[in-house]
């Protein structure tokens, strides 16, 4: 913490409070549409899940702990809307990532697309500190017989809370189902990150996925970079998890 002036702490206690004032209308405001919505929603979902590592694109988000997640999704037609929580720790006070999204699924001869937005925002953070950002997300998707492939884009303008830093991820991804066990399956991604200056990188994940009964999954998966040197949270480890989720 910092201990200056009375006139600098002050000044930052007010900016601190003004920021946790906005974003607790924005979260009203968020849990505003989802109740609205609810009514008109053709499919409701809660989520809650437990894993030993909450990583994204290859990196560790809580300092290679576990974290606690949840969420709430609304399906209207093509359309779907949702806000998801999880815990983290960047290792400055920060301690909570909650994430607001939506988008539209639509079909066409048997590709399924994906066009949204996603807005990142974390709190606990150092008062002078702006993590969060926006990336605009595009995918598709195709099931075959023994396969479900797809690929995605995500771009952001302002990746990482870096102001105007640009910033686009690249993924390709597959499930093929292992017909030994019901419910199995196996499931895995390569992806590239690139970002305006330095830290691009690519990344890979492969793991089994098993939902013994319908509202229960457990998964089991390895990730790994191809840029430990950016530190630890870049290398090679195996996570698992499991989630709950109850359609309504």
């Amino acid at each position: 913490m910092n201990r200056g002036g009375e006139g600098i702490n002050d000044t930052r206690m007010a900016a601190r409070a003004s920021a946790r004032k906005g974003w607790l209308m924005s979260a009203a405001a968020a849990a505003g549409l989802l109740l609205a919505g609810a009514a008109q929603a053709q499919a409701i979902s809660v989520n809650v899940s437990a894993v030993t590592d909450y990583v994204v694109r290859g990196i560790s988000q809580t300092n290679e702990g576990g974290a606690l997640q949840g969420g709430i999704d609304l399906g209207m037609g093509p359309g779907y809307f949702g806000i998801w929580a999880s815990t983290v720790d960047f290792g400055n006070g920060t301690d909570t990532e909650v994430d607001v999204y939506g988008g539209i699924k639509p079909s066409w001869m048997g590709i399924t697309f994906d066009i949204g937005a996603i807005a990142y925002r974390y709190f606990g953070q150092p008062d002078d500190a702006n993590l969060g950002y926006y990336e605009i997300k595009g995918a598709a998707s195709y099931a075959f017989d023994f396969a479900a492939i797809g690929t995605a884009i995500y771009w952001s303008p302002n990746f990482g809370g870096a102001g105007s830093i640009e910033a686009t991820y690249y993924e390709i991804n597959a499930a093929v189902p292992v017909p030994v066990v019901a419910n199995l399956s196996l499931t895995g991604a390569y992806g590239r990150q690139t970002m305006q200056g330095t830290g691009d990188y690519n990344t890979w994940n492969v793991g089994l996925n098993w939902a013994p009964i319908s509202w229960l999954s457990l998964d089991g998966r390895y990730w790994d970079t191809d840029e430990h040197g950016l530190g630890t949270n870049y290398e090679e480890r195996a996570v698992g998890g499991i989630k709950a989720t109850f359609a309504f």
